[in-house]
């Protein structure tokens, strides 16, 4: 997997991790201590899927760039974007 691809895998990680922390912000019915405890655990989530993108081999990469594409394109539906 060349750099393009990896970096469109990383940016669709972090649109991910950005779309979940702005859809959260809207849910009234969790306690702030567990919200608060999920968005960080979601941003160091995505931290650590962005770091493993660069350091290991491309070829499983490959079959996780259309998952997270689908997952980025869901949040984004469900967050109204589309």
């Amino acid at each position: 997997m060349g750099v393009p691809a990896r970096l469109l895998l990383s940016f669709l990680i972090a649109a991910c991790a950005l779309l979940g922390l702005y859809m959260s912000a809207y849910a009234f019915g969790v306690p702030r201590r567990a919200l608060l405890a999920a968005q960080v655990g979601g941003l160091t989530g995505a931290a650590a899927l962005i770091a493993a993108v660069w350091r290991l081999t491309g070829r499983w990469l490959w079959l996780a760039l259309p998952v997270v594409a689908g997952l980025a394109l869901l949040l984004l539906w469900q967050g109204g974007g589309l």
